[in-house]
């Protein structure tokens, strides 16, 4: 999504953890209104990736991937997932994975994530995300950020490669 105004064309179901029937994780994080929210990432320059995934008008999946402020120790580019949510409903099912792939489809260089929970950090480890310590010299110099997993370029490309068939078309 590039436009800010695309935003309105889409409902964006709120809730609460006990019901699960809409976004809610990142409210105890500082997100309130989740639409103003996306709208607010929308004009920053330069344009994060904010890719949704949607049922009708009912947005049910969304990923933010932004620029991170340094390149890595080989000069790459560095992106950073901000935050990624699928509604409770429908969690398991692989949309929130596909919708990463399509966000991870246009980045270059490495990508970085803080996981939040370690069903998050499983998440991120099975698509590929490394430790820094699995690295032989750690490509990013993340000594004052703990807790980011890394994917490479490489297994990045491995990612995409392996799962062509899902993000073929988009």
């Amino acid at each position: 999504m590039e436009n800010v105004l695309d935003l309105d064309k889409f409902v964006v179901p709120m809730g609460d953890s006990s019901k699960g029937g809409g976004f809610y994780f990142f409210r105890g994080l500082g997100i309130k209104d989740y639409k103003s929210t996306f709208k607010a990432w929308l004009r920053q320059f330069p344009r994060p990736i904010f890719i949704i995934a949607a049922k009708g008008n009912t947005m049910v999946s969304w990923v933010y991937i932004d620029v991170w402020s340094d390149r890595a120790l080989d000069g790459e580019p560095v992106y950073v997932l901000r935050a990624i949510e699928t509604l409770p409903s429908l969690r398991g099912r692989k949309v929130g994975f596909k919708v990463t792939l399509y966000a991870l489809k246009e980045v270059v260089g490495y990508t970085i994530v803080k996981p939040l929970t370690r069903e998050a950090a499983r998440f991120f480890k099975k698509m590929g995300f490394m430790e820094p310590e699995e690295f032989r010299k750690c490509p990013i110099d993340l000594t004052q950020h703990h807790g980011y997993l890394i994917l490479p370029p490489y297994r990045r490309e491995m990612l995409l490669n392996s799962y062509r068939h899902v993000i073929s078309g988009y």
